[in-house]
């Protein structure tokens, strides 16, 4: 068997030098590290070689000249191999870097994306600040409001110190206060609370007390506002006068004299009816007003709700109560008639408006004359 050496073969020993080497793809730089190792290991194993062997290789190649051993020529091949792998490594990296465009790098922050641990401490800490102060204000809160009202209900303060009554004209301020029945130096919220009560007893008790308010004045004082009914009239029962209120209503108290610029009731026992004259009585002119003495129910038969009104000036007017808003005005022309006529007597407007004298001195002249003088003496006091 004839053993081939490669150097009968130059053309397949020798690389093409027109031939380029193969450009190895783009590398990675663990491949590259990788690569480097072998490198270094191929060089090693080279130079670790005795020389012993290599002598030996040599005289054997002389001998055989041209006919070298199959192993040799192994090893030869393997070398080789090493030796253009070696090169081709060593190139590759400048080719690389040759070719592969230049590409800008930027180089990132290292740490956190949100800024440095040590940059963003003064903001925790600030933060952490303001939720411990947060919290604490809330249950310092919580603690703070139930003690602050249990050291006011246990206070003074807690305790009524006074009543003061305003806006009263005819009920005493001492009679209020006892109607209403505030306990001095007792709890001021207990009473506060029930004070609805009170007030009602107030004005079931003194019919003149239109309505009431309870307020608070100061710490611990209580403000009474007093709001009463006006007196539109006075109702007349044996020469004494009890007040009439705007509800209709007679105060069940005797005065011994009147004022002269209210009208004056007799015989009057129903509340609505006096509330009926006391409407008609505000829509007549004040000139039919003060002349009026006073004001007598004197039902008929045929007209319950008959009026006689006497005048200053001594004469008597009747009409009906529902007519005394729309007749009473026409007076002072009647009574300019009556005179000129030089006459005293009665306007009837009951039915028309006619007037007629008294008849020759009788009763009913007698008692308007009274009821004139009564009057007159009213105003002159």
């Amino acid at each position: 068997m004839k053993i081939i050496s490669r150097k009968e073969f130059p053309e397949e020993s020798k690389p093409n030098e027109n031939q380029k080497p193969t450009e190895p793809e783009t590398l990675t730089p663990w491949q590259l590290a990788n690569m480097e190792y072998m490198k270094q290991k191929a060089l090693e194993k080279k130079e670790g070689q005795p020389e012993d062997s290599l002598s030996e290789s040599k005289e054997d190649e002389s001998a055989t000249d041209d006919f070298p051993t199959e192993s040799e020529a192994e090893k030869t091949a393997a070398v080789k191999e090493d030796k253009e792998t070696t090169v081709a490594k060593e190139e590759t990296p400048v080719e690389l870097e040759s070719e592969t465009p230049e590409v800008e790098t930027t180089e990132l922050p290292s740490g956190p994306r949100n800024g440095s641990f040590l940059d963003r401490l003064p903001n925790i800490r600030h933060e952490r600040n303001r939720l411990l102060v947060r919290r604490s204000s809330i249950l310092i809160g919580l603690f703070a409001i139930p003690a602050l009202f249990l050291l006011y209900y246990i206070s003074p303060l807690a305790d009524l110190g006074a009543v003061t009554i305003k806006g009263n004209e005819h009920v005493a301020t001492e009679t209020i206060k006892q109607e209403l029945d505030f306990k001095i130096g007792g709890n001021l919220w207990s009473q506060y609370f029930d004070r609805k009560t009170n007030v009602k007893h107030l004005k079931k008790q003194e019919l003149q007390i239109e309505d009431v308010t309870v307020g608070i004045d100061g710490f611990n004082h209580f403000a009474v506002t007093i709001k009463e009914y006006a007196e539109v009239a006075y109702l007349e029962s044996n020469g004494k006068y009890s007040p009439v209120i705007s509800s209709g209503k007679v105060i069940p108290i005797e005065v011994e004299k009147s004022n002269g610029n209210l009208p004056i009731l007799e015989s009057f026992t129903s509340s609505k009816r006096i509330l009926n004259v006391l409407d008609q009585y505000k829509k007549l002119s004040e000139e039919v007003k003060q002349g009026i003495s006073q004001i007598k129910y004197a039902p008929t038969s045929e007209n319950k709700e008959l009026l006689e009104i006497l005048m200053n000036d001594g004469n008597k007017v009747l009409v009906s109560i529902d007519d005394v808003g729309k007749k009473m005005n026409y007076y002072p022309q009647v009574v300019e008639q009556m005179n000129e006529k030089g006459i005293k007597g009665v306007v009837d407007m009951e039915a028309g408006i006619y007037s007629y004298p008294y008849e020759d001195n009788s009763s009913e002249a007698d008692t308007t004359q009274s009821s004139t003088n009564q009057s007159e003496t009213t105003e002159a006091q």
